[in-house]
């Protein structure tokens, strides 16, 4: 049989070398299903950033198995961590009353991948720990962890706005189990991606699309979902959304996929529309080298800074 795992990759970071239960808990259908679920979520069908859940996990694996090398359970958890996410991830994560979180353990436990976990000696309860923990992946309350900073990178490369290729800046960038380490200026680099990132998937459009989402399945579904919604790739859900016997389902559907330019967005709160906005950003930073912290730099807190402002409310008129 011939042997091909290029399927197993991604362009951003150096190729690392799979172990043979890499490559079996990347073909289970949990993994692979991530192939079809949007990273963006439902800006994933108005912006250029495309990319799915299956190619972020890899890209946190490669980061967690360039640190770490040696330590199964934190490569185990990388290519694990995401498998709960609903489709098109957190736009609808709330509206289909679930938590990806939950989700995540439940499918860890199952005989599928624990098979595979206790052929290197590992449990699905030590990778649910992990991922319950502060570690090289989540990061601190304070520190970023792998799993954003390839989020800042992925999402910035996808909508163009990056200078610099990430395989390059990884060789200015540290990380121990606390999370991500890097001198000043590279740390400072690495925020102003994740401003960038923050600016593009909490902008009233992007966020508007999560909501116009969110609003079409609430009315097709008016409180009848059942736990196989959540297992469902985002193709399956849209089929259904455009099938719906709900004209308003409707006309929310192909406002959303066919002319988004005519979403009409106010910032101004009347309540004669649907009111949706930001309430919570990311604000952890890398760990600076020389023992600094990030939000004591002057640029640093200008980049925090900025980051809190687009905490904002808005309102979606539909006509």
């Amino acid at each position: 049989m011939l042997e091909n795992y290029s399927y197993i990759n991604e362009p951003l970071y150096p190729e690392v070398e799979l172990n043979e239960w890499e490559v079996d808990l990347f073909n289970t259908s949990y993994v692979r299903r991530l192939k079809q679920l949007s990273h963006f979520g439902a800006g994933s069908l108005i912006s250029p950033v495309v990319h799915s859940r299956y190619e972020h996990t890899i890209g946190v694996w490669k980061l967690t198995a360039s640190f770490f090398p040696n330590d199964n359970l934190a490569r185990a958890a990388a290519i694990l961590h995401d498998i709960g996410h609903l489709p098109f991830s957190h736009s609808v994560e709330r509206t289909l009353g679930f938590n990806h979180h939950e989700l995540t353990e439940k499918y860890v436990k199952d005989w599928e991948i624990e098979s595979i976990l206790n052929k290197i000696n590992l449990t699905s309860l030590e990778v649910i720990d992990f991922l319950n923990s502060q570690n090289q992946l989540t990061g601190t309350d304070e520190i970023m962890g792998l799993d954003h900073l390839d989020s800042f990178f992925r999402d910035t490369y996808m909508n163009g706005g990056i200078d610099r290729l990430p395989k390059d800046v990884l060789s200015s960038i540290n990380c121990s189990k606390k999370g991500v380490i890097a001198d000043c200026e590279t740390a400072l680099y690495i925020m102003e991606l994740a401003l960038m990132d923050h600016e593009l998937f909490l902008s009233p459009h992007l966020l508007a699309a999560d909501r116009i989402l969110a609003e079409a399945i609430s009315l097709n579904f008016e409180g009848t979902v059942d736990s196989t919604i959540a297992f469902l790739t985002d193709y399956e859900l849209l089929n259904i959304l455009n099938n719906s016997n709900n004209l308003i389902v409707k006309k929310l559907m192909n406002l959303l996929i066919r002319f988004p330019g005519k979403i009409n967005i106010q910032s101004s709160i009347t309540g004669d529309g649907i009111s949706f906005g930001v309430r919570k950003v990311y604000n952890k930073t890398p760990m600076v080298t020389d023992g600094k912290k990030l939000n004591e730099d002057v640029k640093g807190k200008e980049l925090l800074a900025k980051i809190g402002e687009l905490k904002k409310e808005y309102e979606l008129i539909i006509k």
